[in-house]
């Protein structure tokens, strides 16, 4: 009773401060620039505003949403994707005996980068020619598998210096040809789609040439050459992109402060619906949770956005019901999960994974994290998808796994967790760790969770499982790390020193996780994030989207085939789904993020009336 009084003690005491905080009148000099838009994000970026390639967190997601544009299809407010008109003057599809199938592109004439220079077909022939690239596999250890387009394994090999299946045809138009063996596919449109990057900032002194069999670069186009133009801290595309598309240009980026200024792009001619943007210039930084409703209130920061700690939500919630500012619900695409880092020895095991499951409780969260405002999920999906939507009762059955110790002694037991450190059977009550036998070692069972700095979920989480490994006869180790450095283990670009981690995924436009648990180890890293090289969850990963666009019901069929399978493998233990809430003042008006993808689309739409 004494914990239950003492806990709304203290939210009595932050809704106080928040209230009274927003009564009190910001000084002049605490107010931003009547201009300028900030925008403060609790993910810190970390300069990835170019490629999932080299890591995705969704603050950089965001940014990447501002400064790169016009792609060929769009993605619809209302949950459907078209051909981009303000980009595609015409689309043509023809379909040869073999049953290859070439989509021939014309752009219209008014595109231009941020710098005024014309964006012509070279430019998106460009970006298929990079990202496919081995030179961009030198850098970063992968690349953007394309290999449903005709010459992609020759071209990604270096077997052929051009990619036959991409064709520059003259300033305006070119064509992808996507071969029979990967038809029908249910986001067929989706297999064209592109955004242009200027080829002569990347490669200086390039050009895009293409001799009738296939387009290529022309120039000193290198590891060494993009190495320089991409990866140079303080001038690499990757960090401080110059020449961009989108409705906005980046024009600085503080890497030690963690923030971002932009300014609008007047060359931007419009999203598919001919939107272009009226805010003047945005500074985009990250926000501590504590601070969020005191620096809402002080006039330091304008729009939040993203809020998931439900102690902050309430005391928002509260904040705009005092006037003056707006709290706005919606469903997030994504959810929380405790990843697995699966290629070790240890987590290798799914027996040692749902073991792991059933030592958690699924309730906290919910409550003491979110307090209300999200819910406990079953598998790999968002609230906000509208499968998880239709099959919200069958996704709730599909999976047994509760906090249960007993089961999962019994299942560790099954899995080989039956000795002491010297190889003799395990007595649970000698206070010791139980041991595995992998090859001539006892292993003890032993685990190391990285967390996050200034993360109560994943603090939360580290306490449970810590707890129940102890019962169990293991043990948890923890290690602090800031979150640039956990993504950079998460996606493998560092050596993991993790077995388990706390972390949220978001789910892009088109769900397709095919590429996301493709088995081989070229794949392993930024594609394959969990380690898990299972061909039967591969195939249901795949199978998801081999139906004719529009089969709405196959393709929810296959979804759910796919999401019972791989929530009995356990590539990650799905925690919750939740409600995002984002918080701002009056001042932003027409502001809707409720319907749209992220804020950067939203803010299109808006203006600042101050």
């Amino acid at each position: 009773m004494k914990r239950n009084l003492a806990v709304l003690a203290a939210l009595v005491m932050i809704l106080s401060l928040a209230a009274g905080a927003y009564a009190q009148e910001a000084q002049p000099e605490q107010r931003q620039n009547a201009d300028t838009l900030v925008v403060g994000h609790t993910t810190m970026l970390s300069g990835n505003f170019f490629s999932e390639l080299w890591g995705n967190n969704t603050a950089d997601i965001d940014v990447r949403s501002l400064i790169h544009e016009y792609p060929l299809i769009a993605w619809t407010n209302n949950g459907e994707y078209q051909v981009n008109g303000s980009v595609v003057r015409a689309l043509e599809t023809t379909t040869a005996v073999s049953g290859d199938r070439t989509y021939t592109v014309t752009l219209h004439e008014d595109l231009r980068y941020s710098d005024g220079s014309a964006i012509t077909a070279k430019d998106f022939v460009f970006n298929f020619l990079l990202m496919s690239s081995p030179q961009i596999r030198e850098l970063s250890g992968l690349t953007v598998t394309k290999d449903y387009i005709l010459g992609f394994a020759e071209y990604t090999s270096e077997t052929s210096p051009f990619f036959s299946g991409i064709r520059l045809l003259d300033e305006l138009s070119f064509s992808v040809t996507v071969t029979a063996e990967n038809l029908p596919y249910y986001f067929e449109l989706s297999y064209i789609n592109n955004y242009p990057l200027p080829y002569k900032v990347l490669v200086p002194g390039s050009d895009i040439a293409d001799d009738g069999t296939g387009a290529y670069i022309v120039g000193d186009f290198t590891a060494e050459t993009l190495r320089e133009t991409l990866l140079n801290p303080q001038t690499g595309y990757i960090s401080h992109p110059t020449v961009t598309s989108g409705p906005y240009k980046l024009v600085r980026y503080e890497s030690v402060a963690r923030e971002a200024e932009f300014e609008l792009n007047t060359y931007y001619k419009g999203n598919y619906e001919g939107q272009v943007p009226v805010i003047p210039k945005l500074l985009f930084r990250e926000i501590k949770n504590e601070n969020i409703v005191s620096e809402l209130a002080e006039g330091k920061v304008d729009l939040i956005n993203k809020v998931s700690d439900g102690t902050v939500i309430d005391a928002g919630i509260a904040m705009a019901g005092e006037g003056g500012y707006t709290a706005t619900p919606y469903p997030r695409t994504g959810a929380g999960f405790l990843v697995i880092a699966a290629e070790k020895d240890i987590t290798a095991s799914v027996t040692f994974r749902q073991a792991l499951a059933y030592s958690l409780d699924y309730e906290v969260l919910p409550r003491d994290f979110l307090k209300g405002h999200g819910e406990r999920i079953y598998g790999y999906y968002g609230l906000s998808q509208w499968m998880a939507t239709e099959m919200k009762p069958e996704l709730a059955r599909m999976q047994p796994y509760e906090l249960n110790l007993e089961k999962a002694a019994e299942l560790l037991a099954e899995d080989g967790w039956t000795l002491d450190a010297s190889g003799a059977p395990y007595d649970s009550q000698s206070g010791t760790l139980r041991h595995k036998q992998f090859g001539n070692a006892y292993l003890p069972l032993s685990l190391t969770m990285a967390v996050t700095e200034s993360n109560a979920a994943a603090d939360m989480v580290a306490a449970m499982l810590k707890n129940s490994l102890e019962q169990l006869g293991g043990e948890l180790k923890t290690v602090r790390l800031p979150l640039d450095a956990a993504l950079r283990q998460y996606y493998r670009q560092d050596a993991r020193q993790f077995d388990v981690l706390f972390m949220g995924t978001n789910f892009t436009y088109l769900f397709d996780p095919s590429n996301t648990f493709l088995v081989g180890d070229q794949y392993q890293g930024t594609m394959n994030t969990s380690g898990v090289q299972d061909d039967k969850l591969a195939e249901l990963a795949k199978a998801i989207t081999e139906d004719q666009p529009g089969n709405r019901f196959a393709y929810l069929g296959r979804w759910m085939d796919f999401q019972r399978y791989w929530s009995e493998v356990l590539p990650m233990i799905p925690l919750y789904g939740n409600t995002y809430y984002d918080l701002y003042t009056n001042a932003l008006a027409g502001y809707f993020p409720q319907f749209y993808w992220n804020w950067g689309t939203a803010v299109l739409y808006a203006a600042l009336n101050r």
